[in-house]
């Protein structure tokens, strides 16, 4: 008995040494890395080692945009200056690091993500971004100075990012690159190489990017959050900005094209759209970019959320393309999603959720375009997305981080963390799994047998909830607010900014200078009001219920009369609540939930204030 144990404990030492030597050959060697090109290298890891103080460490904590404003003291760094924040949530740090054995110092970090970073609370290991050239200008590695490290929180496999962009990139749609990193944490006195653990590193989309996938760095570089499609917001580019995210200043003429490619998009008959679109949007590029998320399941992006992709006007032939971003949630990983046998069996025809999404659908109604969908999907599945290709290299890269997986996990467990969160007790399949039941779904569709599962919203306002398009509640006029009347562009409504617009709000209404107003002038004024420069977007504006709130609102004294200084009378008490916490201004959220809370009175005809 007692040999048989030996003999046991020896097969397990040999197997993980056996392990560890078959993995060693992934790890990048010292001086091994000779360019950016053999960096990003999906079948390898590099080792990085993160160093910094302790109080840096501290300042890196996420803040929460909720509170209001944080205490300048606690964003101020020893040498006295202020720290800068990526919006109002991450705070940037100081730390050195050492790649491959290489150090580079006086280098800038700070965490990131939004569901993948809050979901991973009390995880030592988060999502992060570091900058090489933070403080030393043209600092890089290999001419690599942005590193975006994605932990995989929301990922078992920790293979989803790697895998999903390396099939947009084979399918012809441009995607960032990727390789794997090992990484330790040393804070003096408190860690010292601690495992962090195993990250996928993606190529930063910049300037740099542009010039090797387009040919040029010029263009506009837009990161859309809060629309899904190409939706119209009338004439005024203030009202795109907010969405649209441009990673430069847009020139008058590029701000323009965007306007007007959203406006065939969703006003333009189906002659003048047929007609038009071909000179705005790169459709091939288009086409192959919706066919790869449908095929990958990745319905956390435009298919189903107003997030996770880049849209590019080109400056050598002024059309927008369009490319993916965050696939740590695809392979149908997403927990929103559905069920995964649903997911797993999502419409390749309609891979879309089921509200409106003008631009897949006007898209695909016509014939010759949609034959050209269909074809893309053929190629792809008879190509890169066939059984056989998708198992050889998930099998290089499972081969790859296998033994970094492990360690991850014993880190994990040392530390006695929970690993992956299981958000609403969601369990997403394996990829290998995956593989099996999508390729066997894709094929019942292409036979006709099955139409395959479409994704539908619970809430109402579908994928963009409080913002939905042709929904202008009290969240759409909360952002609408902020963006209007915030003159100094600091992203708060100071009371001075508040008041002047809502003082330009009743004037424009009251074009006879009465002073008073009745229901039906005060709320059909609204929409020149909020909109006084040109075309105004689709629907009505405000809803009802908004518009009625805000005429209960300017009616204090309820004889039926809006006047100017009930309006900004009740508006002044939404700033008396919030002045504790934001120094008297307002975000978009602090006005939501106020608005919430005045349009509720209106609603009961409560005046309790």
């Amino acid at each position: 008995m007692k040999g048989n144990v030996i003999v046991t404990r020896l097969y397990i030492v040999f197997a993980f040494c056996s392990l560890w030597t078959f993995s060693s050959n992934y790890y990048v060697k010292a001086n091994e890395t000779k360019s950016s090109e053999t960096f990003w290298d999906h079948f390898k890891i590099h080792k990085f080692e993160l160093e910094m103080s302790a109080s840096e460490w501290e300042s890196m904590e996420a803040l929460n945009p909720n509170k209001g404003l944080a205490p300048h003291e606690k964003l101020r760094k020893s040498n006295g200056k202020l720290r800068q924040i990526h919006r109002a949530r991450f705070p940037w740090a100081d730390g050195s690091i050492s790649i491959n054995g290489q150090p580079l110092k006086d280098i800038g970090v700070r965490y990131k993500g939004n569901a993948s970073f809050n979901l991973m609370s009390g995880s030592l290991k988060r999502n992060m971004k570091i900058k090489l050239d933070w403080s030393i200008k043209d600092q890089n590695y290999y001419s690599i100075e942005t590193l975006n490290l994605n932990s995989g929180g929301l990922d078992p496999s920790k293979l989803r990012d790697a895998f999903g962009y390396l099939l947009f990139r084979q399918a012809g749609v441009s995607a960032p690159r990727t390789t794997f990193a090992e990484m330790t944490l040393t804070i003096p006195g408190v860690y010292e190489k601690e495992h962090l653990g195993v990250y996928t590193i993606v190529e930063q989309v910049n300037k740099s990017y542009l010039k090797d996938h387009f040919g040029s760095k010029k263009g506009l570089l837009m990161k859309p959050e809060g629309i899904a499609s190409m939706e119209y917001h009338g004439d005024d580019w203030r009202f795109y900005k907010h969405l649209y995210r441009p990673d430069s200043d847009a020139s008058i003429e590029q701000s323009n094209r965007v306007i007007e490619f959203a406006r065939i998009v969703n006003l333009n008959n189906k002659k003048k759209f047929h007609d038009s679109i071909e000179s705005y949007l790169d459709i091939d590029g288009f086409l192959r970019f919706i066919a790869v998320n449908a095929l990958i399941v990745n319905l956390d992006t435009m298919l189903a959320m107003p997030q996770n992709y880049y849209l590019h006007l080109r400056k050598d032939n002024n059309k927008f393309v369009f490319f993916p971003w965050d696939l740590d949630i695809s392979f149908a990983g997403w927990p929103l999603g559905g069920k995964p046998e649903d997911q797993m069996n999502l419409s390749i025809s309609h891979p879309h959720s089921s509200e409106e999404h003008n631009l897949i659908d006007r898209l695909l109604s016509i014939k010759s375009i949609k034959i050209r969908y269909d074809n893309i999907i053929n190629q792809l599945v008879d190509g890169i997305f066939s059984k056989e290709k998708l198992t050889k290299n998930l099998e290089k890269m499972e081969n790859t981080i296998l033994a970094a997986r492990e360690k991850d996990l014993a880190a994990i467990e040392t530390r006695n963390e929970r690993g992956y969160p299981a958000p609403f007790g969601y369990k997403p399949p394996s990829i290998r799994e995956f593989i099996d039941k999508r390729l066997a779904s894709i094929k019942r569709q292409l036979k006709g047998v099955e139409t395959g599962y479409i994704y539908k919203h619970g809430r109402p306002g579908g994928r963009l909830g409080h913002l939905a398009q042709g929904g202008f509640g009290r969240g759409r006029l909360a952002m609408h607010m902020l963006i209007q009347g915030d003159i100094n562009q600091d992203k708060w409504l100071s009371k001075t900014e508040l008041l002047t617009m809502l003082s330009g709000w009743f004037d424009s209404i009251d074009s006879e200078k009465s002073g008073k107003l009745n229901k039906n002038a005060f709320i059909n004024g609204l929409p020149e009001a909020f909109y006084p420069n040109g075309r105004k977007p689709l629907g009505i504006i405000p809803e009802p219920y908004v518009a009625d709130g805000l005429f209960f609102l300017a009616d204090l004294d309820k004889d039926g009369k809006a006047t100017k200084q009930s309006l900004i009378s009740s508006f002044d008490q939404l700033l008396a609540d919030t002045e504790r916490n934001n120094n008297g201004k307002l975000n978009e959220r602090s006005l939501m939930i106020g608005l919430r809370s005045l349009i509720n009175q209106s609603r009961t005809g409560s005046k309790n204030r």
